[in-house]
């Protein structure tokens, strides 16, 4: 932990760094960009200490041996930095530019949150963004204080001798960033000590889930329209569903986006979004935060058509705003809130909160300075920290203020934003309360309930209810650990994401559990939900073998008891010196034809066997629509044993011809099998 001292001295940086934007001990700028320097310092670069969780390499690395003569770009991150996560597409670039030089970015993730000093919730955001690069997890910051970082993001460059050419803190551009790694491979080729080529280290994997969804950031459900609407952030697409039924049975009705990360207006089929978050449904059309691509986008419902209606698809740094349409640019919008002709927009990368004119498209900052911190007061005089979710109650626009683990609301009226709950920058934690003692953890997303704020308190893996007047705050759902929860019991979650309150009806975007939970606000029960004709879309090719298939698929013919709950166990034989991966959850799709007849998540939190449960109602549905033989698919993942390990996804497949049969069994193993190698 830091001592108040740097606690206060970090945060004054951070407040600062969106207009200093540099921190450096040798360093040059061109164009008002930060730029490492251009030759060695002399400074030999620490090494990693021994024994620390590593992540996209199948060994801990070190300078000493598998980085030597390799230039490497270090990369002091945290994964909920909105700065930090700007600069992943930059690094992709890189590694692409520099595939045949030896070159490496290792990401070293100091943690600022509690949250993300856990190496699996750190392996969910290397999965979640799409990170190819080894990865330390940095425990208890001690590479941060060897290296004497400040700020989040920071880079340094280490030449292939080991030693340092420079730092800088902030975005720092593609063009410096290239130009200077490529001057120092050159001067280091000259040298002679540069190795003949990169290590080509194996990466993470892409995840595959029972419920076709991949990481889901949010939920819109309009129980006017009966219609549910989730973005399906990971596979770069907007889902439509039908309104669930008793069992949260739903049916797809729409899919946009291809499944491929872009920028493609047109036809739902043919559209491309970039990581899609927040949307709102208005006036016969879906808008849609499209927060890595830069952009708010526009569905026709009727039509399936995609447009764009703000953002030019660069992240820019303008803190008034005023232009009109794809001629203003915008800085990664994660939320949104509609009424009449404005949308309203929770302009993360700029931490402020912007109105867009749905009828003329001008859109400009309503609150928020650009600077990062917690100030109450005059919209324009206020500073936010990373809005990420949005509400509206009648003149009040409450926010998520994830960066400051507050609940904040802007007055439309007054034009003053205030403080439910939160502290400031380096003020969080997992506390029930008063306000003033109150504590949440980097939240994503506010609801209202019966007049009461509901709160995705994501790095707590919970639900908070805050009362607006008294502001009192209570746990609604979660116990503060990542779970999925089984069925008839208490409801248990892992980085919940998005939420939306129809009625009763409260959904939740349950992100790295990959799926999408209904909970009934007075009794408490829930679902996840079950979308019959959702699959992921078809992975690229480089990606197909990744998913390891099991040998044969496994035929069982079986009496099943209508009456009694099914319970089928499943215990993978898995790979020598290898486990099952923590906290991802193992999931289960029974299928009869096209119809699903049961969706289940179990976070067995590395244990096997593990055990679901298909209940009697499931069971007289199946029985009464005739839905037999029965396909069942098992999805999962292992890794390799050891601090580092690699993530392997995984799938068995079985067919049970069930007869449903009074005296039938109530507890059925599944098949064994062995991933293939």
């Amino acid at each position: 932990m830091y001592s108040k001292m740097n606690r206060v001295l970090t945060a004054l940086m951070l407040i600062g760094l969106a207009a200093v934007g540099v921190l450096f001990y040798n360093y040059f700028t061109s164009n008002n960009n930060p730029v490492l320097g251009d030759a060695a310092t002399g400074i030999k670069a620490p090494d990693f200490p021994a024994d620390y969780t590593w992540i996209n390499t199948p060994e801990p690395l070190s300078f000493q041996h598998q980085l030597k003569g390799q230039v490497v770009l270090l990369d002091f991150w945290t994964y909920g930095c909105i700065n930090c996560i700007h600069l992943i597409p930059t690094e992709e670039r890189l590694l692409h530019h520099f595939a045949k030089e030896p070159f490496e970015i290792i990401g070293v993730e100091s943690a600022k949150f509690t949250n993300e000093a856990v190496a699996s919730h750190v392996r969910d955001a290397v999965l979640r963004y799409g990170i190819t690069n080894p990865v330390v997890v940095d425990q208890n910051m001690t590479i941060w204080n060897m290296y004497g970082v400040n700020a989040w993001p920071t880079l340094v460059l280490v030449d292939a001798s080991g030693h340092e050419v420079g730092s800088v803190a902030g975005e720092a551009s593609y063009r410096s960033l290239e130009r200077v790694i490529a001057k120092t491979i050159a001067a280091d080729r000259k040298a002679g000590t540069l190795a003949a080529h990169g290590l080509n280290l194996p990466v993470q994997h892409t995840l595959v889930s029972a419920s076709g969804l991949l990481f889901p950031g949010k939920i819109i459900a309009d129980k006017k329209i009966r219609r549910l609407f989730i973005a399906d952030t990971g596979h770069n697409r907007i889902v439509e569903t039908s309104w669930p039924d008793a069992l949260g049975h739903c049916k797809l009705v729409a899919i946009y986006g291809n499944g491929q990360s872009g920028h493609v207006d047109g036809p739902a089929k043919q559209a491309e979004f970039d990581a899609p978050q927040g949307m709102a449904v208005n006036g016969g059309a879906l808008y849609v935060a499209d927060t890595m691509g830069e952009y708010i986008r526009r569905i026709n419902l009727q039509t399936g058509n995609v447009s764009t209606v703000l953002g030019n698809g660069h992240e820019v740094y303008d803190t008034t705003g005023g232009g009109v349409g794809t001629q203003q640019g915008i800085n990664s919008p994660w939320d949104l809130a509609a009424r009449g002709h404005t949308l309203y927009i929770a302009m993360a990368g700029e931490h402020q909160l912007w109105s867009e004119n749905l009828l003329t498209h001008r859109a400009s900052a309503i609150a928020g300075t650009g600077g990062e911190g917690l100030q109450n007061g005059p919209a324009d005089q206020a500073m936010l920290a990373q809005p990420s979710g949005l509400a509206l109650d009648g003149n009040i626009l409450y926010f998520a203020d994830s960066e400051n683990s507050a609940v904040r609301g802007l007055n439309l009226k007054t034009r003053k934003v205030f403080t439910v709950i939160g502290h400031g920058l380096f003020d969080f934690g997992d506390k029930n309360g008063g306000a003033g003692t109150a504590l949440l953890q980097h939240d994503l997303g506010v609801a209202m309930l019966d007049g009461n704020i509901l709160v995705a308190d994501t790095y707590n893996d919970k639900l908070r209810l805050i009362n607006p007047v008294t502001r009192m705050v209570s746990t609604y759902a979660g116990d503060g650990k990542p779970g999925t929860g089984r069925p008839g019991g208490p409801l248990k979650l892992n980085e919940p994401g998005g939420l939306n309150v129809s009625g009763h009806d409260i959904f939740i975007a349950d992100t790295n559990n990959q799926r999408i939970v209904e909970m009934n606000a007075v009794s408490k029960t829930w679902h996840q939900l079950v979308i019959s004709g959702l699959t992921p879309p078809r992975a690229p090719v480089q990606m197909a073998s990744r998913v390891k298939s099991t040998a044969g698929e496994a035929t069982m013919a079986v009496r099943v008891d209508p009456a009694k709950t099914l319970t089928l166990q499943f215990n993978p034989k898995l790979p020598p010196l290898t486990h099952l991966t923590p906290d991802i959850p193992i999931s289960l799709r029974i299928t009869s034809g096209s119809h699903v007849i049961a969706e289940e998540s179990v976070n067995a939190h590395g244990k096997i066997p593990v055990d679901f449960a298909i209940t009697p109602a499931t069971l007289a549905m199946a029985k009464a629509e005739g839905l037999l033989p029965w396909q069942i698919k098992l999805y999962y993942a292992y890794c390799t044993d050891g601090a580092q390990g690699l993530c392997v996804p995984a799938a068995q497949a079985a067919v049970l011809k069930v007869k449903l049969a009074d005296g039938g069994k109530s507890l059925l193993t599944l098949p064994e099998s062995t991933p293939r190698q």
